[in-house]
Order: structure tokens, then sequence, then C-alpha cells
């Protein structure tokens, strides 16, 4: 035996050694505590809204125990999952005169730590960002829209607390999270049409692309 795993020696074992990495396989998982049961999403967006735009996210995050801990990160992955959208990017392309992969992965860690309105409202309508950025305090600065550390803020917190940078991780295998695989988008806009660019976000494009941060 090697870990979860039971290799077969002979062809007339093969069922048993099957059965017998079944059964360890749904014991180790039936262990796992489901992340989603293990916060509410008013629950989350508390927390966000009392951040200050995810600038004291850590500090908000330390009294949590582990489990909320974990619960808070299910809903995290779950909103950077859901805005994973072609007007929602276009809109960050627009502000930010360009917007990469990894770019639009740190503007929606940025947007989630906007709050709740702010994302259903750019969920519904990606124009609707415009606001949200004409409202920015430091938009060069601290509430610039790519904001990469707002996604390490639970490893931070529990390697805090535990003194170990790696415990995360291991803590990890005790909680059931969904692991996401972006699909492929369907793009409404070319980075090299700014008339596209214009009918997907009319607003931020009229407010922002002679003004980008």
């Amino acid at each position: 035996m090697r870990g979860d795993f039971v290799f077969a020696e002979s062809g007339g074992d093969s069922y048993q050694y099957q059965q017998l990495f079944i059964n360890n396989y749904n014991t180790k998982h039936s262990m796992e505590k489901d992340a989603s049961k293990l916060m509410t999403e008013r629950t989350f967006w508390s927390i966000i809204e009392n951040s200050d735009r995810g600038h004291n996210l850590e500090e908000c995050l330390s009294p949590l125990s582990e489990d909320e801990l974990f619960g808070f990160r299910y809903w995290w992955d779950y909103f950077v999952h859901k805005t994973y959208k072609q007007d929602i990017w276009a809109a960050a392309y627009i502000v930010l005169g360009g917007c990469s992969d990894d770019s639009f992965e740190y503007f929606r860690y940025w947007l989630i730590a906007q709050g709740h309105e702010a994302v259903y409202n750019a969920l519904e309508n990606a124009d609707s960002l415009c606001d949200v950025f004409d409202g920015l305090e430091d938009p060069e600065g601290e509430d610039y829209p790519e904001q990469e550390d707002l996604d390490y803020a639970v490893q931070n917190v529990i390697a805090r607390r535990t003194g170990d940078i790696d415990y995360y991780y291991e803590a990890l295998e005790n909680y059931s999270l969904p692991t996401y695989e972006e699909e492929e988008i369907e793009f409404e806009w070319d980075e090299d049409d700014e008339e596209s660019l214009r009918d997907v976000c009319p607003r931020i494009f009229d407010r922002w692309w002679d003004n980008q941060l």
C-alpha cells in the first residue's frame, strides 16, 4: 500500500484491490468538511464590507476559526470564478489600458473587495463599474484595480497563527472545495477594435479610454 493507492499484484486479486481502493477513497473523502457549509454568503460579504475594500482583509479574517477561514475561501473562489466574464474583462481592459490573463485574475480579486453591490451589479452589467472606478480614492496606489495579494489572505492568516507557511495546504486536505476550470470565453470585443470595446462598456470607454489608470 502506498498512500491511498493499492496496487494489484495478481489478476485474481484485482477486484479485491479495486474495492479496497474505493473504500479507502470514500472513507477519506467522507471525512472532508464541505467548505460551502462553513460560512454563509451573507457573512462572507459582511467581512468584505468591513475590510475597507480589502485594505484590512487579513485583520478581519484573523479572529475566524479554521473552519470559518475555509468557508470564506469557498466563497472567495466562487466569486473569482463567477466574475470570469468577457464583459467584465472588457471593463478591465479599458480602464487598465490592457489586461492579460493574470491581470484579469488580479482585477477580479480587486472587484470582490469592492463589495456585494459592486460585484452583483457588474455581473448584471459590467458597465456599472464606471461608477466604482470613479469612486476610487487612490486609483494609482492602494485602490489600483489589480490586487494579487488579496488572494493570499487566508493563507497568510493561517501561517501567522501556526508559524508554518505550509500548514494551509495540509489543512486544505480536510476540506472539500470545488476546483474550477475556466471555460473558454466567447469574446464580443477585440483589443484591436476600439468600437467593439465601446459597444460592450460604453460608459467606461468614454470615461476611461483616454484616461487609463
